[in-house]
């Protein structure tokens, strides 16, 4: 019987699981890895009151920049569980991370952990892709639209052949990273279903305007974003 050729483990992962599973397996394998190494952290002051959830390599000076992995401070959102003390942050910024989450099990407990440690009066500020928008886009554009828009900031992107309605797909599944996408009735739901109040749709202008330390991702077109605070 021939002997089957070894090969390295990455090309023998890749022959048994989709690129989809593995992107998942990597995940949980960092989620993990965050949960041990800060299972014991409770009551932590931050060591900046305003703080970037999902920083990813977009690190804003000045404050407290969170990820999964390879931050400031790791965390995994999508726990339920935040390690910071009760009114102890003053700001929340997050860009393009909350359409991650389950909405039941992992967005309305972070969100729920979000109202207890940001200060009676402060704000939060999300974005994510935009259902109404993505929809009209597709009715009025055929998607033509959000892609050359998303061309703009991304010379590479191309759907080949496919047909242009085909990024729709994108922008609701992106490889099986996406959980939810939200309009504003939907947002506003879950942010007043978690403590907050005043939400308001705004622009990613207001969002730098507020905050200029900010990388700009010219997003609009695509994007939905809110500010609301919290009821004091």
């Amino acid at each position: 019987m021939r002997r089957l050729e070894r090969k390295p483990l990455a090309s023998l992962a890749h022959f048994v699981f989709s690129d989809s599973t593995l992107w998942a397996m990597r995940s949980d394998l960092h989620r993990l890895r965050t949960r041990l190494k800060t299972r014991k952290d409770r009551d932590v002051v931050p060591r900046r009151p305003r703080v970037h959830l999902g920083a990813g390599s977009r690190r804003v000076a000045g404050w407290l920049n969170v990820d999964v992995s390879g931050s400031d401070y790791d965390v995994d959102l999508a726990s339920g569980r935040l390690p910071w003390r009760t009114n102890s942050a003053a700001c929340v910024v997050s860009q393009h991370v909350i359409e991650h989450l389950e909405l039941r099990t992992e967005l309305l407990p972070l969100l729920s952990e979000l109202g207890r440690v940001i200060r009676p009066g402060g704000e939060i500020w999300l974005s994510c892709p935009d259902i109404e928008k993505v929809c009209r886009s597709y009715l009025d554009h055929r998607m033509v639209d959000l892609l050359e828009d998303r061309q703009t900031r991304f010379p590479g992107y191309s759907l080949g052949e496919v047909p242009t309605s085909h990024m729709i797909n994108d922008l609701f599944h992106q490889f099986g990273q996406h959980e939810n996408l939200f309009d504003f009735e939907l947002l506003e739901w879950a942010l007043t279903s978690s403590g907050f109040d005043d939400v308001r749709r705004i622009s990613e202008a207001d969002l730098l305007a507020r905050f200029p330390e900010f990388p700009e991702r010219g997003d609009d077109l695509q994007s939905l974003y809110v500010r609301a605070s919290l009821r004091s």
